[in-house]
């Protein structure tokens, strides 16, 4: 069960990808086929993202529609679909100030960063004044706390989030937290906006690996495996039936345990994953320090 870990398409991370324009021409993409994945597969409401979507998700479906929106628009094609997907966002706005609703990670910062772009593209949105102003409000309130905060794990918070940041990002930084694979904290999103700004041959690399083994559409994070091996074990020990999966269990935690002896980058450069391995390697009896390095 532990070998069987299959990552779903994102919509928003597509988009992202979709953008990236070719060496050879600005005008092109350089992943046509992302572009064509993002024509064929807009839902019937209009929007882009997971199909019959839990109603306290549509946070997560606007920033799918909104950068699938984007890139439709940057290529000049789908316009009908552009026109789908505006009405979804004018008809679903109001989810954004609704408190049921499930903010996806850095939302406060990534959809106001999209509006602009979309500005710049001079793409009108459905949006009133008193709408723009209050995203704006919530992102400089985000931006504000980060800023005071100046610690680590927020420049690392914003750093994941650089796709959506715009003038604010300092791109040369950003690339410190560059992983071998190529990628930015293995986010397909956040590398492709690298590698629009910086044309950078270790992100293209991670790009087209990630297209070969996925298609045209990429999942919103890859690799995933130690967090999602960790996850699972957590599940199994909250369900009671982890003891029918011991050697299982064993398996993943003695590996987990050489990654973070190494100090290995998909452990100390995630601080979810490191707070997990941590408490299921110290709970299991593992030697472990809390005095681990987090982000370098």
């Amino acid at each position: 069960m532990f070998d069987k870990i299959e990552l779903s398409v994102s919509s928003y991370d597509t988009a992202w990808v979709a953008m990236v324009p070719s060496p050879d021409s600005p005008h092109a993409p350089l992943f046509p086929g992302c572009l064509k994945w993002l024509l064929d597969n807009q839902l019937d409401d209009g929007s882009w993202g997971l199909l019959h979507h839990d109603p306290t998700l549509t946070k997560d479906a606007l920033s799918s529609t909104l950068a699938s929106i984007l890139a439709l628009t940057r290529w000049g094609v789908g316009e009908g679909q552009v026109k789908k997907g505006l009405h979804f966002i004018e008809s679903n706005f109001g989810s954004i100030n609704n408190e049921k609703q499930r903010s996806p990670i850095g939302f406060d910062i990534i959809f106001p960063g999209m509006v602009e772009y979309a500005r710049d593209m001079d793409l009108v949105l459905p949006l009133t004044s008193r709408d723009l102003d209050s995203i704006f409000w919530h992102r400089d309130l985000e931006l504000e706390r980060c800023y005071q905060s100046n610690s680590n794990g927020s420049k690392a918070y914003l750093a994941s989030l650089s796709e959506a940041m715009g003038g604010l990002s300092d791109w040369q930084a950003i690339m410190n937290y560059q992983r071998k694979n190529g990628s930015l904290f293995n986010s397909p999103s956040t590398t492709a906006a690298a590698l629009i700004h910086l044309q950078d041959t270790d992100c293209l690399n991670y790009l087209q690996m990630l297209l070969k083994k996925y298609g045209d559409g990429v999942p919103t994070i890859y690799p995933l495996n130690v967090y999602t091996h960790l996850q699972m074990v957590e599940n199994l020990q909250k369900m009671g039936i982890d003891r029918y999966f011991n050697k299982e269990i064993k398996r993943v935690l003695d590996e987990t345990f050489r990654q973070w002896l190494q100090g290995d980058e998909e452990i100390i450069l995630d601080l979810t994953t490191c707070a997990l391995a941590f408490r299921l390697l110290r709970t299991s009896g593992y030697n472990v320090s809390s005095g681990i390095k987090l982000i370098n």
